[in-house]
């Protein structure tokens, strides 16, 4: 053969060559990256899985309108969680049977501590809202929390009660569930730390509407105040009660749900004027980019009240788009990016800790003249 058909030869197998790699290339490339979401969509808690979801979609569709994760659109689904744990675990069993990338939820710590199990077999990286303590990894390196476990959210109550207040005897009251409980176990060591004496601890079951046997008794206890745990619900009918019963000069202060527009509903906006709350946004924060979210968010959902405390998956939407965007659809990839996160989002900044927490700003903040004012911020990332 003649040098110059060689060449030619030579030459051909390359074009060849990089045409093949060019398909292959191509054809590897998937047609869409599959999130699910896990939300309560129906039942009791359902109000809180719309903002879920709003705030998720919203980023989703911000995404994919400015060309997706490199060209890729995101194929977001939803779940209805429910908000019963029993019905959740098959939820779960659900979104796995999709085959996404990564999920977001469950969002109620009793469906997370059920079916936890389900996501560690089939190796899916979760970002989880639960906040009991039980809720960490505990051996699961697919489990992440977006809503970080109860001793952050509780810590920062006792010590707006202290410096705020000067709270120096507090009485508990929280309901039968997972999600209480680990908010109760809490607050003994949060209220120990910061020289606050528990004079009284009353519970009550989910879908009890009359308090007046536990108000009655933490008012004999001679308590300052009342860290009162639990759903949107019974939240609501406590603070109202309370107020009923002339209690009006007892102190309230509650974890992230007591933020939720859903408990003004309940309780009655009168009602629930100087009620402390932590949560993971402040209406008060002056933060631009948190206050042209929260303008954004009111916009295209006039008749759906923003929650503070329910809109942080935007950002995980954001967070799995950029861990995508870098290392693609491997979920051990995803899932050791998530386990190294550092993040600056719209809404905080976060930073993985070893049990899975993607730690991030927390708030305190008061309800004075009908409107939230913000108190403390601790920036967890920083630890």
């Amino acid at each position: 053969m003649s040098k110059k058909l060689m060449k030619r030869s030579l030459f051909l197998l390359v074009i060849s060559a990089l045409l093949l790699g060019t398909a292959f290339v191509a054809s590897a490339q998937p047609e869409s990256y599959r999130i699910v979401h896990l939300a309560p969509l129906t039942g009791d808690a359902s109000f809180q899985g719309q903002i879920l979801v709003n705030a998720a979609k919203m980023a989703v569709d911000e995404i994919n309108a400015n060309g997706g994760i490199n060209g890729v659109p995101i194929e977001y689904l939803t779940v209805d969680e429910t908000s019963s744990t029993a019905t959740g675990i098959e939820a779960v069993r659900k979104a796995i049977d999709l085959n996404p990338v990564a999920v977001i939820g469950p969002n109620r710590s009793g469906t997370i501590l059920a079916a936890e199990d389900l996501w560690r077999e089939a190796k899916i990286p979760f970002i989880t809202d639960g906040t009991n303590a039980d809720t960490t990894r505990k051996g699961n390196p697919y489990t992440f929390r977006i809503q970080i476990a109860s001793t952050y959210w509780i810590p920062i109550l006792a010590h707006t009660a202290k410096e705020y207040y000067g709270v120096e005897k507090a009485a508990i009251i929280y309901g039968t569930n997972e999600y209480s409980k680990g908010l109760y176990d809490a607050t003994a060591p949060a209220l120990e730390q910061y020289g606050i004496e528990e004079a009284i601890v009353q519970t009550y079951n989910d879908g009890d509407r009359d308090f007046t046997a536990q108000l009655l008794r933490i008012r004999a206890s001679g308590a300052q105040a009342m860290f009162c745990y639990g759903y949107e619900a019974e939240i609501g009918m406590i603070l109202r009660q309370r107020m009923q019963l002339g209690m009006g000069d007892l102190l309230v202060f509650g974890e992230r749900g007591c933020s939720s527009p859903a408990v003004e509903e309940v309780a009655g906006k009168e009602n629930i004027e100087g009620l402390v709350a932590s949560t993971t946004l402040s209406q008060a924060d002056p933060d631009p980019k948190r206050q042209a979210f929260m303008e954004k968010y009111n916009n295209m959902f006039p008749n759906e009240p923003l929650s503070p405390t329910h809109v942080n998956h935007y950002d995980s939407i954001y967070i799995l788009a950029d861990i995508i965007g870098r290392v693609g659809a491997d979920r051990e990839a995803i899932r050791d990016e998530l386990a190294n996160l550092d993040y600056q989002g719209t809404l905080a900044h976060y930073r993985a800790d070893s049990e899975g927490n993607l730690v991030h700003t927390i708030y305190t903040q008061v309800v004075q003249d009908g409107e939230w004012v913000l108190l403390l911020e601790e920036n967890h990332y920083n630890e």
